[in-house]
């Protein structure tokens, strides 16, 4: 065997791993249109227009993915 690869063979072992669970911050549901509003403020504040184009694009896209109601007055 060669030397270099003896060192690796032995550290290969590893030890279990401990299972973390994840817990959200806030028990507030996650809103992706306000996500995509996030981003287009930031991009606003650091006069990203790209950014702000994108964020805006993002948002349309939500929005046309929801279903539409029609209000007949």
């Amino acid at each position: 065997m060669l030397p270099f690869l003896k060192n690796k063979l032995e550290a290969s072992t590893s030890a279990p791993v401990e299972s973390i669970e994840r817990k959200p911050d806030e028990d507030k549901e996650y809103d992706p249109l306000e996500s995509a509003v996030e981003d287009f403020c930031h991009a606003i504040k650091a006069d990203d227009y790209a950014a702000g184009a994108a964020a805006l694009r993002a948002a349309f896209e939500l929005l046309e993915s929801q279903p539409h109601e029609e209000n007949n007055g």
